[in-house]
């Protein structure tokens, strides 16, 4: 266990981005033509060796949204699945239950630890999963994570579905004490200034010991298919 300590007032200074922000994530297409200008370095790297990864899609998404990614790990050598529990309605409780479930059952098929990748809201569910499991996950990559605070710093906080939490506020609360038990494993977590959806600054894990930011210019949809991302994961998955 370790004693975490909460800035509030370093809190109020993040810069979120206003839901009018929202229709700029349409420029998502051009991080997309970058991963086919750049395609032939992305496909050119280290392969994997059969190791479980499993990718878990952020909120009001599902695993349609990650197939390209998949596509690229399976590619790699590595033996990549979606999360399998459609969309992503983020009530995280019950998500952490059902991925709890998931993880515990991957690993007693063949007690190989897994590889988490998640977006967005995916990526805290990811490391939250490993938090608890942190005996059967290896690695842990999250991109455009709000891991301070969860939704509260977004743009889409006013959508939200907070669950059996009365207030952001109180959410974010509980991410705060889960840190008192510190994610020992290694993380990659990619973040962005053009991301129009998560406050970058929420990306920032200050806790954590073995992670390391990335940062990347891209938008909140185009973490799924930006060069970068894919060459740093890749790189990251090898070490």
């Amino acid at each position: 266990m370790t004693t975490v300590k909460i800035n509030l007032e370093e809190r109020k200074k993040f810069k979120i981005p206003s839901i009018y922000q929202l229709p700029l994530e349409l420029l998502g297409v051009v991080d997309f033509l970058k991963l086919g200008l750049n395609l032939q370095e992305v496909l050119n790297v280290s392969k994997g060796n059969g190791e479980k990864i499993i990718v878990i899609p952020g909120y009001a998404s599902n695993d349609n949204y990650t197939v390209l990614l998949r596509k690229y790990l399976d590619h790699l050598g590595y033996k990549s699945q979606g999360w399998g529990l459609g969309y992503n309605h983020g009530d995280v409780p019950i998500l952490l239950e059902q991925l709890n479930e998931l993880i515990r059952n991957e690993f007693s098929k063949d007690n190989k630890k897994v590889i988490l990748i998640g977006w967005s809201l995916g990526g805290y569910l990811a490391r939250e999963v490993a938090r608890d499991n942190q005996d059967k996950i290896s690695k842990v990559v999250t991109f455009g994570s709000p891991v301070i605070g969860g939704p509260k710093y977004t743009s889409v906080v006013s959508r939200y579905n907070l669950g059996k939490y009365k207030s952001v506020d109180e959410l974010e609360n509980e991410i705060d004490l889960r840190y008192e038990n510190p994610i020992q494993l290694p993380i990659l977590s990619f973040y962005s200034k053009q991301d129009n959806i998560v406050s970058w600054q929420a990306c920032i894990d200050p806790y954590s010991p073995n992670i390391t930011h990335k940062e990347i210019e891209s938008t909140h949809i185009g973490f799924l298919v930006h060069p970068e991302v894919y060459l740093n994961i890749a790189k990251f998955l090898q070490n």
